[in-house]
């Protein structure tokens, strides 16, 4: 039932927003009772939150199998843009984002969680790859530049002129990052140093 409840909160997210989403919407899209909604989520801010951090959790899984090497950064980028980001799941994560700027209710059950995830994806990214200059801090904060220019992407994509304009904007982006950031060596890829 709770997959059911996502999937559809996770739809309206996408194709609605996330003012135009509600109990009613999230409902009939589940094709299921408000009732059975309500059991599980007292208020629209909860079932977001919950959605939110569902869609977190599976975006936090790598885009590499578990053992193998990772991909280089600009297969990396690519992936997560293509994959993660620019999906109903990734467009519905950046309608989240953008309400915990002014819905209070919603950024109170969430500040912490958020918190927490992005310190894990930033563990999970620097277990993998580093900076040129080799240092921890440079690392995660390469990813969160990264991250923040895919979920911008996402929000300017209805404003660019051209399909192929937004994947030269991407390309351009992943090349400038794979500069910068690399697979740890010794994960089993070797990178030529970038001068």
């Amino acid at each position: 039932m709770r997959a059911k409840i996502y999937n559809a909160a996770v739809s309206c997210l996408d194709q609605l927003g996330y003012a135009e989403t509600t109990f009613a919407k999230v409902q009939a899209k589940a094709g299921i009772s408000r009732g059975a909604i309500t059991h599980h989520f007292p208020t629209k801010q909860a079932l977001v939150a919950a959605t939110a951090m569902r869609l977190l959790d599976n975006a936090q899984t790598p885009i590499w199998n578990g053992g193998s090497t990772p991909p280089p950064v600009y297969e990396l980028i690519m992936s997560s843009w293509a994959n993660i980001v620019n999906s109903s799941g990734g467009r519905a994560i950046v309608e989240i984002l953008v309400a915990c700027r002014t819905d209070a209710a919603l950024f109170g059950l969430l500040e912490q969680s958020l918190r927490d995830w992005d310190r894990s994806n930033l563990d999970l990214i620097s277990g993998q790859y580093v900076s040129v200059t080799e240092d921890r801090d440079d690392t995660d904060l390469l990813w969160s530049i990264a991250r923040t220019f895919l979920r911008g992407l996402l929000l300017h994509e209805r404003f660019v002129s051209s399909p192929e304009y937004l994947t030269q904007m991407m390309d351009r982006f992943a090349r400038m990052m794979e500069s910068q950031l690399q697979v740890q060596p010794e994960t089993g890829i070797q990178i030529e140093d970038v001068e």
